[in-house]
């Protein structure tokens, strides 16, 4: 009984895997010393994939990795490198054996696993407490010290019976197979005693392994706490991460009901229109069918009429009565039955003049575009719209009084002329929000942005002289050079950097990016503004003569709009108007007396789709509404304005360029939400 108890403690305490619970199955252990069942370890490896990466087996307890000897084989083959524990397995079968036998031969059975081997093969009895794992074999105390002195075993892992590693491996030196004990500090790496002698003599510091093992303990420790708060820190990230990834998931789903709730408000604007459309069409209808119905009873009394007429003439004519059939004959030369027939013939015309047919009123070509259920933003230090090339994250108040915030000079090292600033556009690179400036006389393009809080700048040196700038992309700008015909795409990094010049076969004066690859071009001979790819082919072109009106005249600046239309400020015909791709109107704004325009230059519009105008030579910038109809001045000269002519709203703020100014003034025009 006592020797089945003490089989049992050793199942439960030594022989069970702490994973499933269960005795070792194919049990293996790792370089740290703990062991585990083979398929245990493999469950554990497909869920850590930095172990997958980093090739090596995980070890739960410890978090220490065991290499894997040959990595390039497939995963579900790694574990199966791993040499058993021999010493486990040969416990569970002396358990086994014991469960099997009787009592002293599972005894004897066990004695003798415990003996040591080498001891027995000499003829003497030794109890093992330690186990070689190169060797197989059980070692006593005094066989371990042998084991270890010869060279040949001096590299083996020596473990006590629990798998804990008791003797390490002392390395030898590969040219003498002596012991290292020696490492020198000049060369960091370990040395023999002869190779201390021979190629380490003149070296300085030469210490030996034993007097540097606090040394040693003290940068481990100093590393291990090291990569501890490494760990821990890395531990945190990836949970901050997997927050992140529980808050998108979380977010797509409030923004799928979102998109179904506006899909739901459209189709339910769509049935009403439908219902409308029923209605009228059965109030219609049905009055048309009364008409018909109330002379359909007038006909049927008619042809009763002229049933009777029918048979009465058969009967006159079949009697021979000569006075019956002069009555008929009066009747006819009166025109009685002419006018009957001459109303039915009315009838039947009125007929067909009452059909009813409906007319679509749906563009089929422009329903994919037109119809707009929303759109997404990110809020990146504010809101960057990829159409319109803003950056939007607040309410315009068109009531607000804007402040000047800030000035950024744009004179910079290398300018041979007065800084002559055309245009300006705000990008967000890297986190840092970047201005773009066209310097008409110095020849250059020019971007302004701050990194590690030092106010830093980039210049470009172009051909000719740059007019319009306009964002294409995150990191993307195109610039106009009128009346040369190029168009030139610069990257932006900050830093600029010369993209690709694209020849066209007009001059254009301005730009506006309709999308990522699709530019609105403006052109003075002829006049008229095209639609390019961004290889500068014309895919269409909207002239004077297709715009129905007789707007297009000198395009100065242009802007594209949230519903894909292009807003043009016209120079020389003092106009601000606002066309479609297709050549359509949409408005047109041209005043005359207090608050007619003078030579209009910037346009631009603000987060809530109102438009920005600067009028050039009364040295203002006034305020529009989305449907062109004029709201306020927003600054004048007494803001300090002198001849504006590039403009750009982003977020709450309007970046201003002056004619012959030598800095972009930043006016903040609301409160951020």
């Amino acid at each position: 009984m006592a020797a089945a108890r003490k089989l049992e403690s050793l199942n439960e305490n030594f022989l069970t895997c702490s994973i499933c619970m269960e005795g070792y199955k194919d049990p293996c252990t790792l370089t740290c010393g703990h062991t585990l069942c083979k398929g245990c370890l493999g469950k554990i490896l497909k869920t850590r994939q930095d172990a997958i990466r980093a090739k090596s087996l995980p070890c739960p307890y410890c978090r220490q990795m065991t290499r894997v000897p040959q990595p390039d084989r497939p995963v579900e083959e790694w574990v199966k490198q791993i040499k058993p524990s021999l010493l486990m397995q040969g416990l569970l079968d002396t358990l086994a054996c014991g469960k099997n036998i009787d009592h002293g031969l599972s005894m004897t059975c066990s004695d003798t696993e415990n003996r040591c081997h080498p001891c027995q093969d000499l003829g003497e009895s030794h109890p093992a407490n330690s186990y070689c794992q190169d060797c197989d074999v059980p070692l006593c105390e005094r066989c371990v010290r042998i084991h270890a002195s010869l060279p040949s075993m001096s590299n083996h892992v020596i473990a006590d019976l629990g798998g804990a590693v008791k003797v390490t491996r002392r390395q030898r030196c590969w040219e003498h197979n002596e012991v290292m004990d020696f490492c020198c500090r000049d060369c960091n790496k370990a040395i023999c005693p002869k190779c201390c002698i021979i190629y380490h003599r003149r070296c300085d510091s030469v210490d030996t392994i034993q007097s540097m093992i606090s040394e040693m303990r003290s940068v481990l420790t100093h590393n291990k706490g090291l990569i501890t708060q490494s760990f821990d820190d890395t531990g945190r990230s990836l949970q901050q991460h997997r927050s992140q990834i529980d808050e998108i998931s979380h977010n797509k789903d409030k923004i799928k009901s979102q998109i179904r709730q506006a899909s739901q408000k459209a189709m339910d604007v769509i049935k009403q229109k439908e219902k409308q459309l029923l209605e009228e069409l059965n109030e219609m209808t049905e009055k048309q069918s009364g008409q018909l119905r109330g002379r359909i009873e007038s006909g049927e009394i008619d042809m009763q009429m002229y049933q009777q007429y029918i048979e009465y003439i058969t009967q006159v004519l079949k009697s021979g009565s000569e006075t019956d059939m002069f009555d008929i004959y009066q009747m006819c030369q009166s025109g009685a039955i002419k006018e009957a027939t001459d109303r039915d013939v009315t009838f039947t015309s009125s007929i067909a003049d009452t059909k009813l047919i409906f007319i679509s009123e749906i563009d089929e070509d422009k329903l994919h575009k037109d119809v707009q259920l929303g759109r997404f933003q990110q809020n990146v230090c504010g809101v960057m719209d990829t159409r319109r090339g803003k950056i939007q994250s607040s309410t315009f108040d068109v009531m607000c009084r804007p402040v000047l915030h800030k000035t950024v000079g744009i004179r910079v090292d290398g300018d041979r002329e007065q800084p002559d600033p055309r245009d300006v556009t705000v990008l967000v690179v890297d986190l840092e929000e970047t201005l773009v400036v066209s310097d008409y006389n110095n020849k250059c393009l020019k971007s302004f942005y701050t990194k590690n809080n030092i106010s830093r700048h980039s210049k470009l040196d172009l051909a000719s002289h740059p007019y319009t700038v306009t964002r294409l992309s995150d990191n993307q700008v195109a610039i106009s050079f009128w009346p040369h015909n190029v168009i030139v795409i610069v990257r932006v990094t900050p830093d600029l950097v010369l993209e690709s010049r694209v020849t066209t076969k007009k001059a254009y004066k301005c730009l506006t990016a309709m999308s990522p690859s699709t530019l609105a071009a403006g052109c003075w001979d002829p006049p008229c503004v095209d639609i390019l790819d961004v290889s500068g082919r014309v895919m269409r072109s909207v002239s004077r003569y297709n715009s129905r009106k007789n707007l297009i005249c000198s395009p100065c600046f242009l802007c594209a709009t949230d519903r894909g239309n292009i807003l043009v400020s016209d120079a020389v015909s003092h106009t601000v108007y606002c066309i479609t791709p297709e050549g359509g109107v949409v408005f047109t704004y041209s005043l005359t007396g207090e608050r007619r325009l003078g030579s209009t230059r910037g346009i631009t519009t603000t987060s809530t789709g109102d438009i920005l105008v600067a009028n050039f030579s009364s040295h203002r910038v006034i305020l529009l509404t989305a449907a062109g109809e004029f709201v306020r001045d927003l600054l004048t000269s007494q803001d300090g304005l002198q001849y504006p002519c590039g403009l750009m709203f982003c977020d709450w703020k309007l970046y201003v360029v002056e004619y012959s100014g030598d800095a972009v003034k930043e006016f903040n025009c609301s409160i951020p939400q």
